[in-house]
């Protein structure tokens, strides 16, 4: 058979099932076509196990590897890749976390993965950290050096939730036992058996498992943390004919009837917070229900995570809006204060001002020369009142200190606080 070229992909793929430690399967539906391409040029095989196919190469496969690896430029080794993995992490820092690529060529694609393969495989992620990237294939490669442990991946093929193939009703779980199915009564008993295996497999998970509240559409609620989620049973229904509406038996059957298709599917609750995320699982025409088990209980756990992150940023934001709140509200009690000892300043100036200009005009009246005895009695008597009015309003020899704050009430702060709640740590 002519040996034909493959593109960078196609032998990246062909490597990482020749000589990958981890197997590829169906699990990677983003390398599907690609298998499916090998496959038909006979370099590799594909063999389906419960409705799930894993890729082998073929001898042909391998010889056309070894020819490829041997005519082409020699692929860089640990050692060229060892100095730019270091690098990385370095350029990572300094960037604060994230280096963005903008559409790297395929080989420059190869080349960074190839340096964040040596990166990982060096130990060279700071302790407490771990590496992401996306645009793997196509687009913009954006990579992130994010703290925590690595998210989990979802179920490999290896893990599996076992069904049991019968058993009685005294040992199903209470959660499934008491579980509202809707579902057609053979199917009962297997929807059930399905319940007690996912319960037995989240507590194993240390989530909690609950029967929904009254009313509620649910068979089961899985807990974590502070996260509940509601899975429902479906069972399908397809229509056939309906012979009883015939009145003789040569008549036509025209009227239909609806039948339990006994396929049933397990969903998690629609919500705006997952968009675009898978939410049903069931039987299909290659997998059973019961295959979909552990990717269910993944896409649980991946749910939960995103939840509690985002309760974790709004935290980290109410605490942020509170501290500024607070700090608006200090400033505006500071200012309130203030204003209030330039008024009292400015009443006392006044104050002390009238208080001279009473006694000076007292020193001209009484200077005067050209009144008589009455008069002068009169004028005496009126600058006498005089200055004991100057002396009374006088703030000098009163002995001012600095004046007590006020009394605030929140509404004495709004006007210097800029927008903000006096009440609440919120904006109008």
């Amino acid at each position: 058979m002519a040996r034909t070229k493959l593109n960078e992909r196609q032998l990246d793929v062909l490597r990482r099932i020749c000589h990958g430690q981890t197997p590829i399967t169906s699990d990677d539906s983003g390398l599907a076509t690609t298998v499916y391409a090998l496959r038909n040029r006979g370099l590799v095989t594909t063999t389906r196990t419960d409705g799930r196919w894993s890729a082998a190469p073929t001898e042909a496969g391998r010889q056309h590897l070894a020819h490829t690896d041997a005519t082409l430029a020699p692929r860089p080794s640990a050692p060229s890749t060892a100095p730019e993995a270091a690098d990385l992490i370095t350029r990572l820092q300094q960037a604060g976390g994230t280096l963005h690529i903008t559409n790297p060529t395929p080989d420059e694609r190869a080349h960074w993965r190839r340096v964040l393969h040596a990166t990982r495989a060096d130990r060279l992620v700071p302790d407490g950290h771990h590496l992401q990237h996306t645009g793997r294939d196509k687009g913009d490669l954006t990579i992130t050096l994010r703290p925590g442990p690595p998210p989990r991946r979802s179920a490999s093929p290896s893990e599996t939730v076992p069904v049991p193939d019968d058993l009685p009703p005294e040992r199903l779980h209470p959660a499934a036992a008491t579980a509202h199915i809707p579902a057609c009564p053979d199917c009962q008993p297997r929807a059930r058996r399905i319940l007690h295996a996912l319960c037995h497999a989240a507590e194993a998970k240390n989530y909690t498992v609950s029967t929904p509240e009254t009313g509620s559409a649910a068979s089961l609620v899985i807990t974590i943390g502070d996260c509940s989620f509601p899975l429902s049973f479906h069972e399908g229904a397809h229509e056939v004919p309906d012979p009883s509406g015939a009145k003789y038996a040569w008549q036509r059957v025209t009227a239909h009837t609806t039948r339990p298709s006994h396929q049933l599917d397990l969903s998690l609750e629609h919500t705006y917070a997952h968009r675009g995320r898978r939410s049903l699982w069931g039987d299909r025409q290659r997998w059973r229900l019961e295959d979909k088990l552990p990717v269910l209980l993944g896409e649980i756990a991946h749910r939960a995570q995103i939840e509690y992150e985002r309760r974790q940023a709004q935290q980290r934001r109410e605490e942020e809006t509170r501290q500024c709140w607070l700090t608006a509200m200090q400033q505006a009690r500071t200012a309130l204060v203030e204003d209030h000892r330039v008024k009292t300043l400015r009443t006392q100036v006044q104050a002390w001002q009238e208080a001279a200009a009473v006694r000076a005009y007292c020193d001209v009246l009484e200077g005067r020369q050209d009144t008589g005895p009455a008069a002068a009695e009169g004028v005496t008597a009126w600058t006498a009142w005089a200055r004991a009015y100057a002396d009374r309003i006088d703030p000098v020899l009163q002995n001012p200190r600095l004046p007590d704050p006020p009394t605030i009430t929140p509404e004495d702060l709004r006007p210097y606080l800029r927008g903000w709640s006096p009440y609440e740590p919120k904006r109008k």
